[in-house]
């Protein structure tokens, strides 16, 4: 699909739902700079829980995931915000619902983008600063309920 307007994003939050019988899903709400929200679901716990702390809402557990190691770890946090550009949630495969991010690094001109589980790379952007950005037209087949998965 190729990219289409990109929405910056605002802020970042995660929830937690309760889905009847099935449980409880564990959501992440983008909230853009036009005033919508991308809301994309089955967010991993860890990635929910380390963003939580992040923002001061809760504190790290004393056994760390690898997301909170990386959250409080100096060395590769002052690397990610000296490379990672951005992060652009601008794919979605219609046969599973899931979307795909890219994650655009620059390292001394060498530039690289990566394909990203959209949590995840949303965790790096939170971590390092850097911008996140979700193509328009998911966000109009979000709106839409065509699109959810993370």
């Amino acid at each position: 699909m190729p990219e289409g307007r990109l929405l910056r994003v605002d802020d970042v939050r995660v929830f937690a739902a309760q889905a009847g019988s099935m449980g409880v899903i564990i959501g992440m709400e983008l909230y853009l700079e036009d005033g919508r929200a991308f809301t994309m679901y089955n967010i991993p716990l860890d990635v929910a829980l380390t963003l939580e702390a992040l923002r001061g809402e809760r504190d790290y557990p004393a056994r760390k995931s690898v997301f909170d190691f990386l959250a409080n770890y100096e060395p590769f946090k002052e690397a990610l915000a000296r490379n990672l550009r951005r992060v652009v949630i601008n794919e979605i495969d219609k046969s599973t619902g899931l979307y795909t991010a890219t994650a655009e690094f620059e390292d001394d001109g060498f530039r690289t983008s990566i394909k990203m589980i959209p949590s995840h790379a949303v965790f790096l952007a939170v971590l390092s600063d850097a911008p996140i950005y979700v193509d328009e037209r998911l966000v109009e087949l979000d709106s839409m309920g065509e699109g959810e998965e993370e």
